[in-house]
């Protein structure tokens, strides 16, 4: 069993801070999995879920049902519930739990769709509760890494260990990174999970959560996506292909965006004094569907600093963005990642290039950043040099990405 390293932050939530732990993610990550492990290893408690009709009909009957469980009462009793946001009154419900029972017991919400953007209406839970996300897997957690970004930052200021994890990576590349395919690793068994998934998805989480009559809309734009990865997202480009409403598209990405079937990378222009507003770059959670390979290798670096940075940033180890960078003269690095407000790291994915971008290095000295990496397909490479007191590496993807969480 592979463990997740979102484990030590979930257990200190609820067991040192007394909050309840919100767990979002995209549908399949792992999340009841995760829950499993949890209760198996770290607790007693009980697993629900609103899916489950015996358990719906168990919370809407007895509300505190939890209270009535046999239990060691010396210790603290977990209770989790998982997609509880489909219950019409799901946050009185939960401010109820842990008010009048939070001393006595823990509460780990999850749920497929974005908790977070599930506030709106009734009682506030301000106050009560962390979040997080659970994302499937990626490299540097199949190595079981920590969610640290000072043992990333060394490896940054002091060189990459010339380690290889291309097997794991070969099978990220070629696969996916949700854990039943992964595990499976079957072409023919991730074609037949992923159209199941795509189609769970949109057909009934997406529907039901927002009753919409233009679903099969909603599924061709979801089938265009594949074919905007790594490029601009033109909600003009998608309305024309659709023959839909400009609002129409755009309220449409935004449910799929909710329920992560893409995530966007935006443009970031302080202290550029030639950057052009940009619409945001588009990325897959699920890059299978990806055919053309360079783009699903940018898709894949993108993923893997998308998870980090809201990964560093939800445990509370500063505030961590990620950009893309292009100026006027067209001059464009893929990923910048930005700390509390500062400039850190420059990452270009280059799927078979080892000549250093001469963009990467443009970027480099005009904001003055301090690394700059260009991260490539090939298979053993690393390479480092100095220029003006900055760090440049070219080094092969899976010693990159198997640094960070």
């Amino acid at each position: 069993m592979i463990r997740r390293n979102i484990e030590d932050f979930a257990v200190d939530v609820v067991k040192r801070h007394n909050k309840m732990l919100f767990v979002s993610g995209p549908r399949q990550s792992g999340k009841t999995t995760f829950a499993e492990m949890l209760l198996k290893d770290k607790f007693q408690g009980i697993y629900t879920n609103w899916d489950i009709y015996n358990d719906q009909k168990r919370i809407t009957k007895d509300p505190y049902f939890f209270e009535k469980e046999s239990r060691d009462l010396s210790q603290r009793f977990l209770v989790i519930f998982d997609e509880i946001h489909k219950y019409k009154n799901w946050k009185n419900y939960l401010k109820g739990c842990f008010d009048g029972y939070g001393r006595e017991f823990n509460f780990i919400v999850t749920g497929s769709g974005r908790l977070d953007l599930f506030k709106k209406g009734g009682d506030s839970l301000f106050g009560r509760y962390f979040a997080i996300h659970l994302f499937p897997f990626s490299l540097g957690e199949l190595e079981g890494n920590k969610i640290d970004w000072d043992i990333f930052y060394e490896s940054l200021l002091n060189g990459f260990e010339k380690k290889s994890s291309f097997a794991s990576y070969e099978q990220l590349f070629n696969l996916t990174c949700f854990p039943e395919p992964f595990l499976k690793n079957e072409r023919a068994f991730y074609n037949l999970w992923s159209n199941e998934r795509k189609k769970t998805l949109i057909r009934e989480d997406i529907r039901d959560a927002y009753a919409i009559k233009e679903i099969s809309n909603i599924e061709a734009l979801s089938n265009l996506l594949p074919y905007n990865v790594s490029s601009t997202l033109s909600v003009n480009s998608l309305r024309e292909d659709l023959k839909a409403a400009f609002d129409s598209v755009k309220k449409w990405l935004s449910i799929l965006e909710q329920f992560y079937y893409f995530f966007t990378v935006k443009p970031y222009s302080k202290s550029i004094s030639r950057a052009i507003k940009k619409e945001p770059k588009v990325y897959l959670h699920d890059w299978g569907e990806i055919e053309d390979e360079p783009a699903r290798f940018e898709n894949i670096i993108a993923y893997h600093l998308h998870k980090a940075v809201n990964l560093w940033t939800g445990v509370g180890l500063g505030r961590f963005e990620l950009f893309y960078l292009r100026d006027k003269e067209k001059r464009e690095v893929d990923f910048l990642v930005v700390k509390n407000g500062e400039s850190i790291l420059l990452v270009e994915a280059k799927y078979l290039d080892e000549e250093l971008s001469k963009n990467l290095l443009y970027f480099q000295a005009k904001i003055k950043i301090p690394f700059a990496v260009q991260v490539i397909h090939k298979k053993d490479v690393l390479k480092r040099t100095r220029i003006n007191n900055h760090l440049q590496y070219v080094i092969s993807a899976d010693m990159f990405l198997r640094c960070l969480p």
